[in-house]
């Protein structure tokens, strides 16, 4: 009598029918979108840029992998959602990512391991060779990619500033445990503008938030007016980087600033009528209430002259709240260090008269306007952080050695160019310009393919029910006409 043996686990039948799975289906891919990514990155020239950034002193008589190819199956890797290179050891066969390195697919499933892209052993040599001075070159290249998206130069920019934690569970080099975030983590500092990536720069997190912040802005100032010598440039961030000797800098160098400021008994006193007006007003309408007020500030033994200083006096049925931001926005006329009476109400513009006659300064427009448009605004850049640790896995730094970790935290910003690059370019303009990166993963990157191999032709036949076909044809349309 002949035996049945079960192989697989049995699936809940189809009324008369059984459901069986395998992965027996031939030349398929579940990332059919990887081809949208391979026109951005043609459109940005990116991956070419990093190639060159990074020496290669292997013999190429004996290399199998070209380094461009490494980076391209890497990088779109972590843009399709894989966030280790051990999955390489699958994806080095997928038709989609050979296709994305530049090698045709197997034309058969028996081909297929006649072609295969790097393996993760080759990924983690890769990693562990790149050293500081590539580091530099690589940040670099993500400026360049942002000056190069602009057809014409703009008049002003805001560059984001921000610090964020990087949680590990290992021994890696120069990790530190950080009382604030109460783990062992590194500190990478973040510059955005808008949605573009600049500055990805890992850090130990013994050193605080403003650390090297001074010496960034220095290089990227530099590199920003070298190709647009006109352009105005504010920097923004919270409270950790309104340091002395950054505020200095920009003070000295035409750049400006809108930093949070660590509240003080000097500073409150400073608000105290408004702060008694914030609560008068909140007994009355119940939720919370806020009163701004500009004045003129200086630390006495850190800072070396005065700085303009927006208080926000806010009451609400927790208490008081007073928050406060300096900036050296509104500019003095020909004098650098002047005392001020209170201010004149002009509409809706304030001018501060100085004791000298005949010297006015202009505040741009009333304390609540600038703090709402100028300094809540940075919030937004939080997002683009939380897409580059949640989404990008820019916090899979678990690697020994200090620089790996930043090489990995580079490639994850450069997957984030690609994918920010895809949303800039393919869906600007449309209700969906506000997708995050997930969801463009998830909407136009992971769609089922099945890949047909000819002579002359590579053809991806997407799913047919696919949701969001009438978006990835809409794309495709923007990413492929001629520039």
């Amino acid at each position: 009598m002949t035996k049945c043996k079960r192989t697989r686990p049995t699936l809940k039948r189809l009324r008369r029918q059984s459901v069986e799975v395998d992965f027996d289906g031939g030349t398929l891919t579940s990332d059919g979108g990887l081809v949208l990514l391979r026109e951005v990155d043609r459109r940005l020239n990116l991956l070419s840029r990093v190639d060159e950034a990074i020496p290669d002193p292997r013999d190429p008589f004996f290399t199998v992998h070209p380094q461009a190819e490494i980076l391209t199956s890497r990088i779109f890797g972590i843009a399709a959602g894989y966030e280790d290179a051990n999955d390489h050891q699958q994806l080095r066969h997928d038709s989609a990512f050979q296709v994305a390195a530049g090698r045709t697919p197997a034309e058969n499933d028996y081909q297929d391991e006649h072609s295969p892209l790097a393996s993760p052993s080759t990924h983690s040599r890769f990693e562990n060779r790149i050293d500081s001075k590539t580091i530099f070159k690589l940040h670099e290249v993500l400026v360049n990619t942002f000056l190069d998206s602009f057809d014409e130069p703009p008049e002003e920019i805001v560059l984001d500033y921000d610090a964020t934690d990087d949680l590990v569970h290992g021994n890696q080099h120069r990790r530190y445990f950080n009382g604030f975030y109460d783990g062992y983590c590194f500190l990478p500092l973040y510059v955005f503008c808008g949605d573009q990536i600049l500055v990805s720069y890992l850090r130990p997190s013994s050193v605080g938030a403003a650390h090297h912040a001074r010496g960034v802005t220095k290089l990227l100032v530099q590199k920003i007016r070298s190709r647009w010598p006109d352009v105005r440039i504010i920097l923004r961030g919270d409270s950790a980087f309104a340091v002395e000797r950054l505020m200095r800098w920009c003070d000295k160098n035409d750049v400006g600033y809108v930093f949070g400021l660590q509240k003080n008994d000097v500073l409150v006193r400073h608000i105290a009528c408004e702060m008694t007006r914030a609560r008068i007003l909140q007994s009355h309408r119940v939720d919370k209430q806020a009163v701004f007020k500009w004045f003129r500030y200086r630390a006495q033994k850190t800072w070396d002259r005065h700085r303009w200083v927006i208080g926000k006096a806010e009451y609400s049925g927790k208490g008081a709240n007073p928050r406060f931001v300096v900036t050296n926005l509104p500019r003095e006329e020909g004098i650098v260090d002047a005392t001020y009476h209170r201010p004149r109400i002009n509409g809706k513009q304030q001018i501060w008269q100085l004791k000298e006659p005949g010297t006015i300064c202009s505040v741009a427009c009333n304390p609540e306007e600038f703090y709402r448009t100028m300094y809540c605004m940075r919030g937004e850049m939080e997002n683009r952080i939380k897409e580059q640790q949640l989404c990008l896995f820019a916090d899979r730094t678990s690697c020994t050695r200090f620089m790996a970790n930043q090489f990995r935290l580079m490639l994850s910003s450069f997957a984030y160019v690609l994918v920010d690059g895809l949303r800039r370019l393919g869906l600007s303009g449309t209700k969906y310009s506000r997708w995050r990166v997930d969801t463009i993963r998830l909407r136009l990157l992971k769609i089922a393919a099945r890949v047909r191999v000819t002579c002359r032709r590579v053809v991806f036949h997407l799913a047919s029910h696919c949701p969001s076909q009438t978006v990835f044809e809409q794309v495709l349309v923007r990413l492929c006409r001629s520039d």
